[in-house]
């Protein structure tokens, strides 16, 4: 039997889905289009308000185009970017038609910003213009973006780096492995050698990421991701981190959307898989499930760990390969005489009695403090 707040909490999902499904049924019953808002509530309240202009509006509703590469058409059939005579050129395909059918084609300049060394003349940082030009020649699909600010227009390109930089993995995890457990404010470190034995753990952290603006968190981001390379570097081996998907994310609890909505994973995650990449650093993604409670029954105790650097160690183990079986003790104490025969059911089935032993004690959930302070009464060493 589910809780009463439980309950609640899926009536309320319940109905709001059912009053959602009733507003657009009225539409499909009536044949018509629900209405639009384009450039967002905000931009349209300021409209009606009188805050912004007519024309102000009309131009921010109208400033975007954007076009999806297909590897088939080699690149983008919409937007194609061009190189002939050292030059770039943007081909644009238009509404207009010619007489056999085909879209009228308009070709413009593209330019790459570069910034030259005055002493070298070599370019200072990524060369992105060459990387644009080397991609071009793989036919690979690429996304193009056509922005118009203050009277002028700027072009967004993305592709795969990977596919046009062949990069050399100098970094490995024949010398051990780096496990990265991924939080709101930072990343937790816990380096183990090749037979998976703990060596060494730190944290790096930016507590400033839970409440500063996005382009202030892809700065601090970026100086975290640094961090991490360094210090998998210094130890001569690869990284291995989490593979985090969350399920139904676009209709949850208010409390958990307020918590993704901090939790930045992917920004985090994307920067570091491209560190890697362009350092030579070897890099794993595993499976996330268990990992916290694994690293907090298994771990916590015996190498004085928090529950995110136990997390960490369980990742880089997992990483390799490895079972984490449960201990005699937990398994004497917790667990009945036929045991579930996977690994991952045991330890679900020991979570469910230290929650069981947690709400007869605290009328709590289980918590990292609670198990520090409960661990000795829980498994009978009192």
């Amino acid at each position: 039997m589910k809780s009463e707040k439980k309950r609640k909490a899926l009536l309320s999902k319940l109905d709001k889905r059912q009053r959602k499904r009733d507003y657009y049924q009225q539409f499909l019953t009536a044949n018509t289009i629900p209405p639009v808002i384009f450039d967002g509530k905000k931009t349209f309240h300021q409209r009606c308000a009188g805050t912004i202009s007519i024309e102000k509006w009309r131009d921010k509703r109208s400033n975007r185009v954007y076009a999806r590469g297909d590897k088939t058409k080699k690149g983008n059939p919409n937007l194609r970017i061009l190189y002939h005579d050292e030059k770039l050129f943007l081909e644009i395909s238009t509404l207009a038609k010619t007489q056999s059918g085909l879209s009228v084609k308009v070709t413009v300049p593209l330019y790459i910003a570069q910034k030259k060394s005055k002493k070298t003349g070599r370019v200072n940082g990524r060369n992105y213009r060459q990387m644009l030009i080397d991609y071009l020649h793989t036919g690979d699909a690429y996304q193009v973006e056509i922005l118009r600010r203050r009277g002028r227009y700027y072009v967004h390109v993305t592709f795969d780096e990977a596919a046009v930089r062949a990069y050399k993995v100098e970094y490995t995890g024949h010398a051990g492995l780096v496990g990265i457990d991924t939080n709101p404010d930072g990343f937790a470190l816990t380096h183990i050698d090749r037979t998976g034995n703990y060596r060494h753990h730190t944290a790096i952290a930016r507590h400033e990421l839970t409440y500063a603006r996005s382009n202030r968190r892809e700065n601090l981001i970026g100086e975290m991701v640094k961090e991490v390379i360094q210090y998998a570097k210094d130890r001569q081996c690869g990284v291995a981190f989490e593979d985090l998907k969350f399920e139904h994310d676009q209709d949850t609890r208010r409390k958990f959307s307020r918590i993704r909505h901090q939790f930045i994973y992917r920004k985090m995650l994307t920067m570091l898989e491209r560190a890697c990449i362009r350092n030579g650093i070897e890099y794993t993604k595993v499976k996330p499930a268990f990992t916290s409670k694994i690293g907090l029954y298994k771990y916590t105790h015996q190498y004085g760990l928090d529950v995110h650097h136990g997390a960490a160690l369980v990742i880089a183990r997992r990483a390799y390969g490895m079972k984490e079986k449960v201990p005699r003790l937990l398994r004497e104490k917790l667990l009945p005489t036929k045991s579930p025969s996977t690994e991952w059911k045991r330890w679900a089935m020991i979570h469910q009695r230290i929650e069981k032993e947690a709400k007869i004690i605290t009328k709590g959930s289980v918590t990292p403090e609670f198990w520090r302070s409960h661990r000795k009464e829980i498994l009978g060493l009192t």
